[in-house]
């Protein structure tokens, strides 16, 4: 029987093979009992987190076919699907990345956001959007996929595709004070609200 040394060497080391791409070696580990969803004490790091990071597409499937979790967040409090560069990534980790803005801002650069596809909703798009943007939610008249077409149901926003356009039409009324939202952007994620319940 391993004791909790061993246990932790097996651990370490299938972080630093999914963080090398060494598809053989993170087989063997989990093989040998190593914990998918180990996280390392310092940073908060699991091998899925590596694997994505270095954008090793063939590790993330097999890590996630062995039951690794998607909504572990680092100490950082970031998800794996975060640490990735490669679309192809992203839909092995059943994201869709589109990219918002708010209409008329003079600041009119797009920033990127990520939906998980198994919550394809209307009002999950509306959530994020606002919350990555700064904006309230009671603000926004209408959600636009550019160059011309209107957002409006569940329907419509199970149709985008990874890294279409899309604008938040606000209120005509109160513009006025959302036009410095642009520049008050923080880094503060807030993709997947459950997933900082989950992990204490």
């Amino acid at each position: 029987m391993s004791g909790p040394l061993e246990e932790r060497e097996l651990q370490e080391r299938l972080r630093e093979a999914a963080a090398l791409g060494d598809l053989e070696e993170v087989r063997r580990l989990l093989r040998s009992g190593a914990d998918v969803n180990s996280p390392n004490e310092i940073n908060g790091w699991t091998c899925l987190h590596w694997a994505c990071k270095r954008n090793h597409a063939e590790v993330v499937s097999c890590l996630i076919d062995a039951g690794a979790d998607k909504e572990i967040l680092t100490a950082k409090g970031e998800l794996a699907a975060q640490l990735t560069s490669k679309k192809e990534i992203r839909k092995i980790m059943g994201e869709l990345v589109l990219k918002v803005r708010i209409q008329n801002l003079r600041e009119n650069d797009f920033i990127e956001i990520e939906l998980d596809r198994q919550e394809l909703t209307y009002q999950d798009l509306l959530k994020v959007s606002c919350c990555e943007l700064g904006v309230n939610q009671e603000q926004v008249e209408k959600i636009r996929k550019l160059p011309n077409t209107l957002v409006r149901k569940d329907k419509d926003v199970a149709r985008l595709q990874d890294f279409q356009e899309l604008e938040l039409v606000l209120m005509k009324s109160d513009n006025s004070r959302f036009r410095n939202a642009a520049s008050t952007l923080t880094e503060r994620s807030c993709y997947n609200s459950k997933a900082s319940k989950l992990t204490y």
